[in-house]
């Protein structure tokens, strides 16, 4: 069994809490003040990333035979995610009395697309079309040496921020027809993640990342396309801080812990996924128009969602795991 490294348990965990904090302000956004939901939402911006990049850094390497990688990662992410939306799908029919039709024909979509009802669910699509590419890339990586990887990571960020260009040049938007298109999406933190890991990274290039990371987003806010703006996690800005919150993280946990520590972020890391699964239901449909949190400011309000959300959220995902099968339930 392929031992655990424990700062990818802490990067899993930090991106989870990430995760919810980013979605706290949601119902807030009908307020007048819209800048503390915005920052937040900057701020929380690399947490998809980082759970990309742990994957990356997990699964890449491994030399599993296709088939057998596939099978065992479906089964870890299909079933949960389909039980979940079933829930989702269910629960909103209540809350907004959508048809029964309705709902069974969102079902039926499930295998192929997030559903309405919890649209951060985007994320485990995504990360799903990428672990179809994973044993592909693997005999490449295999052969492969440092600086090859190197510039193929670098072409990645350049097809993510060649339509920056566009902010201040009148020439066609970077589309599907562009080939750059093609090097662009998520599977550049995968290879990313599975980089930082294999080679040493120093806090020269951490800190070179962070600075880029501010620059990027001052140059494209400066004067940028709204649509743009739409696609943040394959954001130049938010891939360099991606970069460097991993890297800090990498840095910082130190190696040698007591087993008691490694067993505590050992199981709120395995909790991580099943947490991201159920805290749009928490968060937005239980706490949502809930009098003594309305009653309060919105920083209060919002720190509280975030405090109750983790703490319900993640008590439930110990409990089922406690559960036969539940690998099916909460991955």
């Amino acid at each position: 069994m392929k031992e655990r490294v424990l700062y990818l348990d802490v990067v899993r965990i930090i991106a989870c809490l990430m995760v919810i904090m980013m979605h706290s302000p949601v119902v807030l956004h009908e307020s007048e003040n819209s800048t503390l939901p915005a920052l937040i939402s900057l701020l929380m911006l690399p947490c998809n990333g980082l759970f990309f990049m742990t994957s990356g850094a997990l699964l890449l390497g491994t030399g599993m035979p296709y088939g057998k990688f596939m099978m065992k990662r479906l089964i870890r992410l299909f079933f949960p995610v389909f039980v979940w939306s079933v829930v989702y799908i269910f629960v909103d029919a209540y809350m907004y009395d959508i048809p029964f039709r309705e709902s069974l024909l969102q079902i039926c979509w499930i295998p192929f697309h997030y559903v309405n009802a919890n649209q951060a669910l985007w994320f485990v699509y995504a990360l799903l079309g990428c672990y179809f590419i994973v044993p592909i890339v693997e005999p490449w990586l295999q052969r492969s040496s440092k600086r090859e990887v190197e510039t193929l990571l670098l072409m990645w960020i350049v097809s993510i921020g060649l339509p920056m260009v566009t902010c201040y040049i009148n020439i066609p938007k970077f589309d599907h027809l562009s080939s750059w298109y093609y090097l662009g999406g998520f599977f550049g933190y995968l290879l990313m993640g599975w980089y930082m890991t294999k080679y040493e990274i120093s806090w020269k290039k951490i800190v070179i990342s962070l600075i880029l990371a501010f620059l990027f987003y001052v140059v494209v806010n400066i004067q940028s396309p709204s649509d743009w703006k739409y696609y943040c996690y394959l954001h130049p800005s938010t891939v360099c801080y991606s970069f460097g919150l991993f890297g800090m993280i990498m840095k910082l946990v130190p190696a040698n812990c007591s087993d008691k520590v490694k067993s505590i972020l050992a199981s709120l890391s395995a909790c991580s996924f099943g947490v991201y699964l159920i805290h749009v239901l928490f968060l937005s449909k239980f706490l949502k128009n809930t009098d003594f949190l309305d009653s309060m400011s919105m920083e209060c309000a919002i720190v509280a969602r975030w405090f109750l959300t983790t703490i319900v959220c993640f008590s439930i995902v110990m409990l089922l795991r406690k559960l036969p099968f539940s690998k099916y339930v909460i991955g």
